[in-house]
This record gives C-alpha cells, structure tokens and sequence, in this order.
C-alpha cells in the first residue's frame, strides 16, 4: 500500500506492507539516522518522534498509521537557533555524556520549546520520561529546557524591539 505523510516539513511518498513499522519505513525508505531500533517495545526510547507535535515510539508504531501524518525527528530541528540554545543549556547542566539518548532528550526538549507558553515543570518531567535516560539529573532537565525558554524569549524580545 502507498502511504503519504510529512517528515520533517517535507512531503514523502512510500510504498509499505501492512506489518512494517514506522521506524523501518523511516530509517530505510526515508534515511533517517537518528532513529535505532534496539528495544522494539518502546522501552529504550531511542526511536522517539514527534508525530503531529506529541511524542510516539516508533518501534511499536505500525507505519500505516505515519498517513496522512506530520512526522518531525532531531533532523528537523539541527539547523534552528533553538536547538543550539537548547543544547547549550544540556551540556552546561548535564556533567555525563549521553550520546545515546541524545537524540531523543534533545527532541523532548524541542517538542517544548515550540510551545508558546513556558514549560511547566511536570510537563518537562513527563517529557524526559518519554526518553528513558538514566544519565541525565531530571532536575538538570528542567533547568536547562527553562534556561533556554528564558533565553529565546530574550532574543525574541530583542527582535521585536528593534
């Protein structure tokens, strides 16, 4: 079957069969790199997308459900000042390494930025959650996704102003 979604703000046609899942189709048909498939049960949390702006594990995602859908992974995001702001914050607060679930803390936290109203904190929390990082002081999240709040919204003010 055919299937046509968005993925990151660009328009993909993909042929599927009814037992592929979404990270299959993304990762092989679409060359997505920051996805993994190593759980298969939405347990690692390192096949984390956004689908239509909410958080969804793709490894348990059959992909017929990506129709008609707005899919986003990091790739969308690299490129934006609030990434770079973002990560910023998660490296000056985060004292160990977390390249493997970079990706998908780095996602969550993109996911929150884009809302226009600042984060709550049980919203952030609930955010980390999703990624099932280990390494990363929950407390160390939520300042570094309010600090880069705070920091966008000082560049946003400085533009409107000028």
């Amino acid at each position: 079957m055919n299937i046509e979604f968005t993925l990151n703000g660009l328009q993909h046609k993909v042929t599927i069969t009814s037992v592929e899942r979404a990270i299959d189709v993304l990762i092989k048909q679409c060359g997505i790199k920051s996805l993994a498939a190593e759980c298969l049960d939405g347990h690692c949390g390192k096949c984390l997308i956004l689908l239509d702006g909410k958080s969804a594990y793709s490894c348990i995602m059959p992909a017929f459900l990506l129709r008609d859908r707005r899919v986003e992974t990091i790739e969308h995001f690299t490129k934006r000042h609030e990434y770079d702001l973002l990560v910023a914050e998660l490296h000056r607060y985060s004292s160990q390494s977390c390249s493997g679930y970079h990706s998908a803390i780095a996602l969550m936290g993109m996911m929150l930025l884009q809302k226009t109203k600042v984060p709550q904190t049980d919203e952030i929390l609930d955010a980390m959650e999703n990624t099932h990082c280990n390494c990363l002081d929950p407390a160390d999240f939520v300042a570094a996704v309010l600090n880069a709040y705070q920091k966008l919204r000082t560049t946003r003010k400085q533009y409107e102003s000028e």
